[in-house]
């Protein structure tokens, strides 16, 4: 067709679907590819989208650092982008997990800020929701502000009710089993995680699912009532090979 726009995009759109399906090595040939492409065109707006999905999968493979360095390059592209606003929100809040899981805070905090920030300027939007409210939820959690999580949640749970898609709810459940199990109420987490399970699980969304097992793991060994440490040990079990499966798609 010769139409390297459309390729782009497809690409793009391919990476991010591959990686919610496990498949992370094609996900990664993909967004390659697409910013390749959106470089070769100018389009810069494409091209950072395109990094910041690269460097969501590359943090869920652990390689936090190189992660960074795609989003530097989304950042730049994002800056020349007719969709600023939106590309550098999903680009702070992506940069925020990553900076969370590197358990360097001060910076995750900067980056929340500049994210919210930049969501204020264009509005809601669901997607830039989608990357934002999650990892507010998890990093106010893990600064002691259970207030502002509590806000962030009811975001959440009110856009899940909103837009009616299974990975909305399971994302929302998610958050409410974080900020649960925080607060000490490990039932109420159990309940929360179980149900974000089933709907990532359902969602085919393997990397979230076994986040949340793992997540029951730690909860249920911390409750330890009658068959909890068997259940934290086969939800462990189960997350394990699911992050093994996903290593060994990485290439």
């Amino acid at each position: 067709m010769n139409a390297p726009r459309a390729i782009a995009l497809c690409q793009c759109f391919n990476g991010a679907l591959e990686f919610q399906a496990g498949h992370w090595k094609e996900a990664i040939r993909s967004l390659n590819d697409s910013i390749e492409i959106y470089q070769y065109l100018g389009a810069a707006s494409g091209e950072a989208l395109a990094w910041q999905r690269l460097g969501v999968v590359q943090t869920a493979q652990g390689q936090l650092n190189t992660a960074m360095s795609s989003f530097e390059e989304g950042i730049a592209a994002a800056e020349r982008a007719t969709m600023r606003a939106h590309c550098l929100t999903r680009l702070h809040a992506s940069m925020t997990r990553n900076r969370l899981i590197a358990n360097d805070i001060g910076r995750a905090d900067q980056f929340l800020e500049q994210g919210l920030a930049m969501g204020q300027q264009h509005g809601s939007c669901s997607t830039c929701d989608a990357l934002l409210l999650p990892v507010a939820v998890s990093l106010r959690v893990t600064q002691g502000d259970f207030g502002a999580a509590e806000e962030f949640c009811h975001k959440l749970d009110r856009a899940a009710n909103s837009y009616g898609s299974r990975t909305w709810v399971a994302m929302a459940r998610q958050a409410r089993g974080e900020l649960a199990a925080a607060l000490g109420d490990l039932e109420d987490a159990i309940i929360n995680y179980e149900e974000a399970h089933n709907g990532f699980e359902i969602a085919g969304y393997d990397y979230e699912a076994a986040r949340c097992l793992e997540a029951l793991a730690k909860v249920r060994n911390g409750r330890d009532q009658a068959g909890d440490v068997k259940m934290a040990q086969q939800a462990q079990r189960e997350a394990n090979l699911i992050f093994n499966r996903l290593a060994r798609s990485s290439g």
